[in-house]
């Protein structure tokens, strides 16, 4: 994978957040997307599509907006969308929106004066969930982890130290990409293109591994997360996000990020890894009569209370 200095075609503009937008055969969606990237609050803002292989009316539903860019590539994936975007991206700042979420005005300018207040190399902003008319609170919002990390709050935002950002992305991704705000020059080599699931919790791990880095949150809703059962992640079955999330992608970060881990973090994340397989396989068990009868979903429940709390 290419670094992030070569991305760069020259110097970044000061003050631009390049937004960059992925999407593969969502058109409908996609319109409502950009409308909300360019309904922000914030000036200036660069705004680019990267299409990834739709086979719909992606690219003529684009050409209808002015001030926006279009690319397309073959279908490689969000992370190799996005990275494509952030080739073509001049901004000092950088956003990328899936293209089924939406953008409150307020987002990009809420959090780029975070950025800026705080000299902070990324922030990330809460958002709500909806299916159809149902609205739910966000996972970080519900699950509680966010409470040990409230140690330091301006006004609305809880203050991380680089060390609290580290254990916290060791530990989850609390930070979807369409959260997100970076700073560009925080990004190492970019969106995790081998991940099925979590490019952005590569690129963020990878920043937190690979020098200090100071950031933000917000429990502020301030976005919209759709999910409507073709998410990537959202909506999915169990065992498939297990699978794709837990066994193929968490290999690959404890592969990739080895050099950069002490021997606790590394320990910790075998014995989470190994969990997670064993959960998988009590998940299967659990679905036959033998199962049942030998209470295998109470010792699921169990291995759920000692997965969230470890």
């Amino acid at each position: 994978m290419s670094s992030v200095k070569d991305y760069a075609a020259g110097a970044a503009i000061k003050g631009l957040v390049s937004v960059i937008i992925p999407t593969y055969n969502r058109a409908e969606y996609v319109v409502e997307a950009i409308a909300s990237a360019l309904a922000q609050d914030h000036a200036p803002k660069q705004i680019i599509v990267v299409d990834d292989g739709s086979t719909d009316d992606t690219a003529r539903r684009v050409a209808a907006f002015g001030g926006v860019e279009y690319c397309h590539q073959p279908n490689r994936g969000q992370g190799a969308a996005r990275n494509l975007g952030l080739a073509r991206a001049r901004g000092e700042y950088v956003a990328s929106l899936d293209s089924d979420d939406l953008w409150d005005a307020d987002f990009l300018s809420r959090s780029v004066a975070c950025l800026e207040r705080f000299r902070l190399d990324f922030v990330f902003t809460n958002w709500t969930k909806a299916r159809g008319a149902e609205v739910s609170a966000s996972e970080w919002l519900r699950d509680g982890k966010w409470r040990a990390y409230r140690r330091r709050l301006e006004g609305e935002w809880s203050l991380l130290a680089p060390a609290e950002v580290r254990k916290l992305f060791l530990e989850i991704c609390p930070a979807p990409s369409s959260s997100l705000v970076l700073r560009r020059d925080a990004i190492v080599t970019g969106w995790g293109e081998r991940m099925r699931v979590a490019d952005d919790w590569y690129l963020l791990l990878e920043a937190a591994l690979t020098r200090p880095r100071r950031a933000a949150f917000t429990l502020t809703p301030r976005w919209t997360k759709r999910a409507d059962g073709t998410n990537v992640y959202d909506g999915q079955p169990y065992v498939e996000t297990v699978r794709k999330l837990y066994l193929h992608d968490y290999e690959l970060f404890r592969r990739d990020f080895r050099p950069l881990l002490t021997r606790r973090e590394r320990l910790a994340l075998a014995r989470r890894a190994a969990a997670y397989r064993l959960r998988l396989r009590l998940h299967e068990a659990a679905r036959t009569d033998l199962g049942a009868r030998l209470r295998i979903p109470l010792l699921l429940a169990r291995l759920r209370d000692l997965l969230k709390h470890s």
